[in-house]
């Protein structure tokens, strides 16, 4: 596989690099820390994206995207990298909800929901875990009773990123009375629904990434389904694949994370040590990799992606708990106990110390490590279930 930029690729890159450097520093810095401070600055960041063409770039021209290949949107996730642009607020909306309904979804659903997701106009979450159902998706409880005109909700999920700030959902909720994967129907669900309760949930940093969302008799019109009643299921592992590619192609830049890692090391004054070298050189070598991985996923990718994706992400979430891990054991308690601390070097401490802490959560998201493994071995590897 070539991993040089074809000419096309080359031109998109220095456009974008150029236009990065210009705008950048147009945004109202510095990005706020706290979550819930995040969206106007991320609104701002967006609406520039969108009317300079950057936003959805892999959707469709129909729906506002370029109907550009997955490879132009590696490269700008690259380019935003090293250029420190803001992180992505509603990743969920552009990579999970958006490309779910474009390709599943009404012609009214796209035309209502796809364009203020790329204008930033409007953040997603996603309903599908639930206490007792995270990796064993299949056993979701939460209920949807058919009513006149649409369907009566009950239940309560969990684990849901930045439903705070939300305005719209993707929920799984059971309909039918088929066991398992049978039964289920994919709704849209907007927030501000009477009977939408939303409790945030603090993790181990003191900050409310995560929330519990309770769902009391909330009622959503028939218009709301996504696909067919009962054939959630179908529509939720394309839902899933687009996450898994997010997971592993875009969610952390693991050459950049080395390339910050050997910085750091610098900055400490330990890179004479051979043990630290041939560490860095190990973990530098796996980000090659993972580029490589990254690669073969997003190649001639059309639709929801494959299996292959699961490769990918079985691949990078260790990698990035060990990148993490290694530069937190080069200062074992820089940073862990003053949260309030906001001196430089404080701050870069925890910036690995929460991607020490959200690389575990992924290795759960978007289908557990052992899902992945099973998903591999049947639909790669031929294996018998």
């Amino acid at each position: 596989m070539d991993l040089a930029d074809a000419p096309d690729e080359a031109r998109f890159r220095q456009q974008l690099r150029t236009w990065l450097e210009k705008r950048l520093p147009e945004l109202p810095w510095p990005e706020p820390a706290d979550l819930t401070e995040k969206p106007a600055f991320w609104r701002a960041w967006q609406a520039m994206l969108y009317d300079a063409g950057y936003a959805g770039l892999t959707w469709a021209r129909e729906y506002g995207g370029q109907g550009l290949d997955e490879r132009m949107r590696a490269i700008f996730g690259e380019e935003c990298d090293l250029a420190g642009a803001p992180e992505r607020l509603n990743t969920i909306g552009e990579d999970f909800a958006g490309p779910t309904i474009a390709h599943f979804g009404s012609e009214a659903q796209r035309q209502r929901y796809l364009r203020p997701i790329l204008a930033g106009e409007e953040i997603w979450c996603q309903l599908f875990s639930e206490p007792d159902s995270g990796s064993d998706l299949a056993s979701l409880r939460t209920k949807a009773t058919k009513v006149d005109g649409g369907w009566r909700i009950q239940g309560q999920k969990i684990w849901t990123s930045r439903a705070q700030l939300a305005a719209h959902a993707i929920l799984l909720a059971r309909t039918g009375g088929g066991p398992r994967h049978k039964g289920i129907t994919y709704f849209l669900l907007p927030m501000d629904r009477e009977g939408v309760t939303v409790r945030p949930l603090a993790h181990l940093l003191g900050e409310s990434e995560f929330n519990e969302v309770f769902l009391d008799d909330v009622f959503l019109p028939d218009d709301a389904v996504v696909g067919d009643v009962d054939g959630g299921w179908k529509v939720a592992m394309g839902t899933l694949s687009f996450e898994r590619v997010a997971i592993a192609t875009g969610r952390v830049n693991t050459t950049k994370a080395v390339d910050d890692l050997i910085a750091d090391i610098r900055e400490l004054g330990v890179g004479d040590d051979p043990q630290i070298r041939q560490r860095v050189a190990d973990l530098w070598a796996r980000a090659f990799v993972h580029r490589t991985i990254s690669q073969r996923v997003i190649s001639g990718a059309s639709g929801p992606p494959g299996p292959v994706a699961s490769i990918g992400k079985l691949y990078f979430c260790p990698l990035v708990e060990d990148l993490a891990d290694f530069r937190l054991s080069l200062e074992p308690l820089a940073g862990q106990f003053d949260l309030d601390d906001t001196s430089d070097e404080a701050v870069r401490s925890r910036r690995w110390l929460r991607l020490a802490n959200q690389a575990r959560g992924t290795a759960i998201a978007g289908g557990s490590t052992f899902i992945q493994r099973n998903i591999v071995a049947e639909r790669i590897l031929g294996m018998p279930r």
